[in-house]
């Protein structure tokens, strides 16, 4: 009798072993990819320096992107945050030339062969998808699904 509750127990726990091992990746999979990587790590035959000085700059980089969220966050008009979305759009110009000045010839190439590559997945507005970004085909009162109602 205690034998069969630890063989039913040892095939319980395999059972449990194995949906872990192949659960694990893939949700891993449908993790979003986009965010949160860097154009920079994609780059070959970076030096020691190199890779210290896109550190630090993506370190700055960072630090002044979160301040204008912040800022822009807080703005209570449209013309507010229209201004913090250009301040936004020049950080990012500057660090992108700043990034290209470190950078050799080629390797500039591939800086901006990444950066091209990874941009196509957004559209309009930095949403994902090539949708109209303004509530299409979401049917009657914005439920979706063409005016179903709500299931």
């Amino acid at each position: 009798m205690k034998i069969m509750k630890t063989q039913n127990l040892i095939k319980k726990l395999g059972l449990l072993l194995l949906v872990i091992v192949f659960t694990i990746p893939a949700v891993s999979s449908f993790a979003q990819n986009r965010r949160g990587t860097n154009d920079c790590c994609q780059i070959s035959n970076l030096t020691v320096e190199q890779n210290q000085q896109l550190a630090d700059l993506r370190a700055s980089h960072l630090q002044v992107m979160d301040a204008l969220r912040t800022e822009r966050r807080a703005a209570t008009s449209v013309n507010a945050r229209e201004i913090v979305r250009e301040k936004m759009l020049e950080e990012l110009n500057r660090h992108t030339n700043a990034v290209s000045a470190i950078l050799t010839p080629a390797q500039r190439e591939q800086y901006l062969q990444n950066k091209n590559s990874n941009s196509q997945f957004y559209g309009r507005n930095g949403r994902r998808g090539n949708a109209c970004a303004y509530g299409c085909r979401q049917g009657r009162n914005g439920r979706g699904a063409y005016g179903r109602g709500n299931w």
